[in-house]
């Protein structure tokens, strides 16, 4: 074939990364959260409906699980950097400085989250707490919301991933997605983060 492609459009890379935190780390997460429920802390607006969100800033009980992303969105950016060339013009060494923005999401049996994006941020992040069986989340690709393309074409396909307790999710903030029904009879359990890269010069 002497074809080739000379670009790769639009970057909606998914990363994973599996079995991070311990039992006992993600225990004693889970009791912070309830008592954070039970006792109506810090309550975040724009939940949807069946769902309890907190904006609480943890303390040093989550220090591992920043590191974790902090280190995973490290290895992304050099990734980028080493495959495409344009984002060594983009991301600069101060990308070096990441800011997290963190918060918690239950989802009770028979809710959702619907579609959305992170539109403030440059990553978006799912840490999977408690969240096995309660929904897939699913990627929407954006040339659905096109009402003249052809919704059977392959390249349009949506990309649903099936929840694992322990896995951590990053992905580009721009990209839709959203969580399907929770089905089962316990609540839906994660840690979202919006991630922004310091120093970015997105010019």
């Amino acid at each position: 074939m002497s074809e080739k492609a000379i670009a790769h459009l639009y970057h909606s890379d998914l990363f994973k990364k599996s079995d991070v935190g311990t039992k006992k780390q993600r225990k004693v997460l889970l009791d912070k959260i309830n008592y954070l429920k039970e006792n109506n802390i810090d309550i975040a607006s724009g939940s949807n409906p069946g769902c309890f969100r907190t904006s609480y800033e943890y303390g040093e009980e989550l220090d591992w699980l920043r590191e974790e992303i902090g280190q995973l969105t490290q290895d992304i950016c050099k990734f980028y950097v080493s495959k495409e060339p344009m984002f060594q013009s983009v991301m600069t060494e101060q990308t070096q400085q990441i800011h997290l923005s963190i918060w918690t999401n239950v989802n009770e049996p028979g809710s959702t989250n619907d579609i959305h994006s992170h539109k403030i941020a440059n990553f978006a992040c799912t840490y999977n707490l408690q969240t096995e069986g309660t929904g897939n989340l699913v990627f929407s690709n954006p040339a659905n919301l096109l009402s003249d393309c052809n919704q059977k074409s392959p390249f349009i396909r949506n990309y649903k991933i099936e929840p694992k307790d322990g896995d951590l999710l990053i992905w580009p903030a721009w990209v839709p997605h959203y969580v399907e029904e929770n089905k089962s009879n316990k609540q839906r359990i994660n840690i979202a983060t919006n991630i922004k890269l310091v120093g970015v010069n997105n010019a």
